[in-house]
């Protein structure tokens, strides 16, 4: 379901055929989310959701990350900071189009190029280095990550001809209605061939319902040039969830808890309510310790062994101690000797 959330690298980058980029897709608004801060910084588990997706990037030894930005630029590269390229999409007039801007940084650039959006945080690095492979095993000019969905959500669909090759993809919108039958959807995550593709992107056109470049047209136009086309379904659709809304944001934070919470207690920590906490990627966790409902853990925060934590307690980036009782408190980078008690209504701060 989720990687890990450190931020080590993972395979190094010669552990591909050739060398390998990636582009992100993060210059929208996200009008849904109905918010004055853009989508891909909205928070999840303590960072902006785009990370989520670099990080994979980078896990799965992807050395060169670029973030097409657009919607409050500055803000996002104020928030990211200098490890990632950063390419500024204006005016945003289309998926194609932001490729077509990410495209002025790669002009130099010879590989296999990762073209993904921001917003999915469940995307893995094992995922992406299947793509990678599969692509570079078959040397295909692009790769196609999809899915299967029945009923198929107002995704494009993947339209393939009688011997099963792909033809192209059709956005909903521009879709017949026996397109909008076809089950096979496109996940907007893909692996090009960069020689091949960028040069392709001159040939796009806005003749569509949006008046926009689809990045999707680039298939038809591999298609039909008698280039190689391959896809990779993933069967677990949570792998791709896109965050839209706040509703997508909070079913992210649930999966994402549920998900640790397992883990912890696989390690024996006990929960008696584990839908009643929260607890961030990093945070480490010693045995037979208790977590009571109302508790948040975050940031780097480490838990002895035999403690009670909560209920209503937050812990951010603190070191408690073994045998500790905590509860109706806050604690905040500050070290809790083993054997103490703090609160109830207690609040520490600094060392």
């Amino acid at each position: 379901l989720m990687r890990d959330g450190n931020d080590k690298k993972g395979d190094s980058f010669m552990s591909f055929k050739r060398p390998c980029a990636a582009v992100i897709l993060a210059a929208g608004k996200g009008v849904r989310m109905k918010s004055d801060l853009p989508k891909v910084l909205h928070p999840l588990m303590g960072k902006p959701l785009v990370t989520w997706v670099a990080r994979a990037c980078r896990k799965a030894g992807v050395e060169r990350v670029v973030l097409v930005i657009g919607h409050q630029a500055d803000q996002v590269r104020e928030t990211l900071g200098p490890d990632f390229e950063y390419a500024e999409q204006k005016p945003q007039l289309g998926t194609g189009h932001a490729l077509m801007t990410a495209a002025r940084q790669l002009k130099d650039f010879t590989g296999d190029l990762l073209v993904l959006v921001g917003d999915a945080p469940f995307l893995s690095a094992a995922v992406l280095k299947k793509l990678i492979r599969k692509h570079q095993t078959v040397s295909a000019a692009a790769t196609l990550m999809t899915v299967i969905l029945d009923p198929p959500p107002a995704y494009g669909r993947i339209v393939r001809d009688e011997q099963r090759r792909v033809l192209r993809i059709v956005e909903e919108r521009d879709a017949t209605s026996a397109e909008k039958r076809i089950t096979e959807v496109n996940t907007s995550h893909y692996c090009f061939d960069a020689q091949t593709v960028l040069p392709l992107l001159a040939s796009l056109s806005t003749d569509n319902d949006q008046g926009e470049y689809y990045l999707t047209d680039v298939i038809g136009l591999l298609s039909r040039n008698g280039k190689r086309l391959e896809t990779l379904s993933v069967a677990d659709p949570v792998t791709l969830m896109g965050i839209n809304s706040r509703s997508d944001l909070a079913e992210a934070h649930v999966l994402i808890t549920r998900h640790i919470v397992k883990k912890h207690m696989h390690s024996g920590v006990s929960f008696p309510n584990p839908e009643g906490v929260l607890i961030e990627p990093e945070v480490r966790i010693g045995p037979d310790t208790v977590i009571l409902p109302g508790t948040l853990l975050s940031g780097s925060t480490v838990i002895g062994r035999n403690c009670v934590i909560g209920p209503h307690t937050t812990c951010r980036s603190a070191r408690i101690g073994d045998g500790c009782r905590i509860e109706h408190a806050v604690i905040e980078d500050r070290r809790v000797p083993s054997g103490s008690t703090v609160g109830p209504f207690a609040f520490l701060s600094g060392e």
